[in-house]
């Protein structure tokens, strides 16, 4: 299959946070960083069964090399990563989608390539400029899917995907049936025992993942209610709500 999948993951609330508990937040950004390295150098290391991952600030685009059948293992990182950055008492939010994926730096000017180091950077007179080289509409498509994802801390996937996701996903239909939100606290997936165990990922329990909430919308920047309100029920999580 020439669709290669991809996923659209970025940390919750981090440009309100920034601003008030840098380094919790960046904490977390850390946390999704090593997890993703981890996952791609212990688990996923050789072809056809690599990944590739690409930061935009807060977030990072992973894609696969290769189309797959099935969307277990990108369902399967995602609640890795989901679960791990949890583990910290911060959250991340996952979309998926599907493309092509390549380097577009080929179609970029020949002064900006000519300026450019063996590091990527650009050097511009006194400044740098940083290019994101890699694109396709598999980022477009996983970053759409977020855009149109409920607010809160979910993973998400298009509807037309259903009979693609392992049976073991506990999934509700969002955004008027057009998405899947699968709940990535207690759906049991093998494959996310594996990842875990194979990159030395956290892998907190369910009530762990629960308790951690609570401390969140606790905490003195709490996300607002209908973040809350979405989250605990598309998660299932067994936990008393905000009362506004």
């Amino acid at each position: 299959m020439n669709n290669r999948w991809a996923i659209y993951i970025d940390i919750e609330g981090f440009a309100k946070l920034f601003r008030s508990e840098s380094s919790a937040i960046i904490r977390a950004l850390v946390d999704l960083m090593e997890a993703i390295f981890l996952i791609g150098e212990n688990r996923y290391p050789e072809p056809p069964h690599r990944i590739f991952a690409h930061q935009i600030v807060d977030g990072f685009t992973i894609v696969s090399e290769f189309g797959a059948k099935t969307l277990e293992v990108p369902i399967a990182v995602s609640i890795a990563l989901l679960r791990h950055v949890a583990a910290g008492g911060r959250f991340a939010k996952a979309s998926i989608g599907e493309g092509d994926s390549g380097d577009y730096t080929g179609c970029y000017p020949d002064r900006v390539m000519a300026a450019r180091e063996d590091g990527g950077r650009v050097i511009m007179g006194g400044g740098v400029m940083t290019l994101f080289s890699v694109l396709g509409t598999a980022h477009i498509d996983a970053y759409e899917v977020h855009e149109k994802s409920p607010s809160g801390s979910l993973l998400t996937i298009s509807s037309s995907k259903r009979d693609r996701l392992p049976a073991e996903c506990i999934i509700k239909e969002v955004s008027c049936g057009e998405l899947l939100s699968i709940d990535w606290v207690h759906s049991q997936l093998n494959l996310v025992s594996e990842i875990q165990k194979c990159a030395g990922l956290k892998s907190p329990t369910i009530e762990e993942i629960e308790q951690a909430f609570l401390n969140y919308k606790s905490t003195k920047n709490p996300p607002p209610n209908h973040w809350i309100d979405s989250t605990f029920e598309l998660l299932n999580l067994q936990t008393k709500r905000i009362k506004c």
